[in-house]
């Protein structure tokens, strides 16, 4: 590598202004000189730089930093010395890390720890924005979703469902007869060697009847399987428990009317079974009074 200062230039530069102070940069065991004013910057051979500017700004790979620190490119944070086998976003590193991976436009983070929760997010004492991570999409100020501190003790997890934000509202199709048509399984995941028991959809049949809730995924399934977001499941279970609520109440209706016949039923029978015994006795009576003229 070489640096962008000419010798002779920092000379000239010495000569000139006597009473300067002037920082230095050491390669190797020669210190350099480094007029006022300057930036220093290391090129490679392939002609990429790493600068220091004068505003204390460092840039890595990039001649022009953007912030105090401006990186181009992939990063990592690793928890061991020597050399890195694996990756880390996919769980198969030999040691744990973060990683920012940049590059051809585009970039990802992946965190990897066997000892713990990779990632903690928390807030201070009396904290007074309840806020732990917002989704946004194109630039959307209130995001598509967020993951907030209920001010107590719990996690809320929120959908952004603003009515202003909606159109073409309407009643649901997705009752009671599509959860029907859902089918729940026991199962075990082919790569758990312990066979652990769990229960759910398969995302494929779920699709045919309820398709909000799934994810399709591509041929390969170890790199992009079909997935189920249940909690897409809730609005047709509330719009079937409200259906379930609409019949359990006309059939209270229905037993209340046949409750109310019944009793007028009862009521008649009762008044038939007077009138009955009343004419028993008056023929009962008039037995005895012919009994008695004998």
């Amino acid at each position: 590598m070489k640096t962008r200062r000419l010798l002779s230039m920092m000379l000239f530069a010495a000569a000139a202004v006597p009473n300067a102070s002037f920082a230095q940069v050491k390669i190797g065991l020669n210190p350099t000189a480094i007029t006022p004013g300057a930036q220093l910057d290391v090129e490679s051979v392939a002609n990429t730089h790493t600068v220091v500017m004068e505003s204390g700004a460092v840039g890595i790979n990039t001649a022009a930093p953007q912030s105090y620190l401006d990186i181009r490119g992939t990063t990592k944070i690793l928890s061991q010395t020597g050399t890195q086998t694996g990756v880390i976003w996919t769980g198969t590193s030999n040691m744990d890390g973060v990683e920012i991976s940049a590059g051809a436009g585009d970039c990802w983070v992946g965190i990897q720890r066997r000892g713990g929760a990779p990632l903690h997010l928390s807030k201070p004492s009396g904290t007074i924005e309840h806020s732990f991570a917002i989704f946004s999409v194109d630039g959307v100020p209130g995001g598509v979703g967020a993951i907030l501190y209920d001010g107590v003790a719990g996690v809320i997890y929120n959908t952004t469902s603003d009515q202003r934000l909606k159109e073409n509202i309407h009643s649901t199709r997705f009752g009671l007869e599509a959860l029907k048509a859902v089918r729940v399984y026991d199962y075990n995941f082919k790569s758990d060697s312990r066979k652990t028991l769990s229960t759910g959809v398969l995302a494929q049949e779920l699709h045919k009847v309820y398709p909000q809730a799934v994810t399709v995924g591509g041929a390969d399934e170890k790199v992009k399987p079909w997935q189920v977001d249940y909690s897409k499941l809730v609005p047709m279970l509330v719009k079937s428990v409200q259906e379930l609520s609409d019949e359990v109440e006309l059939l209270k209706k229905e037993k209340a009317q046949l409750s109310a016949e019944l009793k007028l039923k009862e009521d008649a029978y009762a008044e038939f079974g007077k009138r009955l015994t009343q004419v028993e006795n008056m023929l009962n009576g008039a037995e005895n009074t012919k009994s008695v003229s004998r």
